[in-house]
């Protein structure tokens, strides 16, 4: 059964594949310069316990395990097969069960979440060791459902550091910052809520949405599609995204920030820090 396909709006495509419990057994990741299919394994409690992700030959290039404690994810160990390096990510919530920080024990990379009352995760905050370098920001302005809420069995980006994105809504305003090596914020996007132009379909899920990015000074264009297997009309999400004029270095960060060996994440946070702090 063929199952919902999400872009993140950076060039790049997120597709995924269902099986026949209606549980997301494959992952794609589609991105210039990087190709990534993750093949999901479930416990009997419906919880992924293995993802190991292979290239677009078919070859296994890393591992992933997951181990829970009741539905809460506590520990992600990952292992590069390609380039070496290994990670052990673990996982903080709160009495609500939100993921409050991830901890990389190995390449001492810390993400701390912070939510709204109703559940939405307004900002992630990545930090090497005590000093923060980068910081994703987000606004709820629109009562516009998440399209990721339609994937089945996946309930957290696990190739991606520190990034959740399955939220009650979907964002209006992203604000990303760079900081220097004394603290200080240097802003590399910023969505701009109030020129953000939303359609929506069946279920208040989005067909297209037009951000407008003020550092660019460009838009950034998202569209969606669904389909109906008969019990749950977004079983399939299908969407592509294109920056349609200007230039925007930001549209690198996804990809830097997938997981990868201990060095390589800190030389791309570095290198990151340097593109803008120049």
């Amino acid at each position: 059964m063929q199952g919902n396909t999400y872009c993140t709006g950076y060039f790049g495509t997120w597709d995924f594949h269902y099986n026949d419990q209606g549980l997301a057994d494959e992952w794609t990741i589609d991105q210039p310069g990087l190709f990534r299919i993750y093949k999901m394994k479930y416990d009997k409690f419906n919880k992924v316990i293995e993802a190991p992700a292979y290239d677009v030959f078919g070859n296994l290039i890393q591992t992933n395990h997951f181990t829970y404690s009741g539905n809460q994810i506590v520990k992600q160990e990952w292992n590069d097969i390609v380039n070496g390096g290994s990670g052990k990510m673990l996982f903080s919530h709160n009495s609500k069960g939100q993921i409050v920080s991830v901890e990389d024990a190995i390449t001492d990379i810390n993400v701390f979440f912070t939510y709204d009352n109703m559940g939405n995760c307004i900002r992630h905050d990545y930090y090497i060791g005590k000093e923060i370098f980068f910081s994703d920001r987000y606004q709820f302005d629109v009562r516009l459902r998440d399209p990721l809420l339609t994937v089945s069995g996946v309930d957290f980006l696990f190739a991606y550091y520190g990034a959740t994105y399955f939220d009650k809504l979907w964002y209006s305003r992203n604000l990303s910052i760079i900081y220097d090596g004394d603290g200080n914020p240097f802003v590399i996007n910023d969505f701009d809520a109030s020129k953000t132009d939303i359609s929506t379909g069946n279920g208040n899920f989005p067909t297209s949405i037009n951000y407008y990015d003020k550092v660019s000074e460009s838009p950034l264009y998202f569209s969606f599609g669904y389909s109906c297997n008969g019990n749950n009309f977004t079983d399939q999400i299908s969407s592509s995204g294109n920056r349609t004029s200007g230039i925007n270095k930001a549209i690198k960060r996804p990809s830097m920030l997938l997981l990868g060996s201990a060095k390589s994440i800190k030389e791309q946070l570095q290198e990151l820090r340097k593109q803008y702090l120049k």
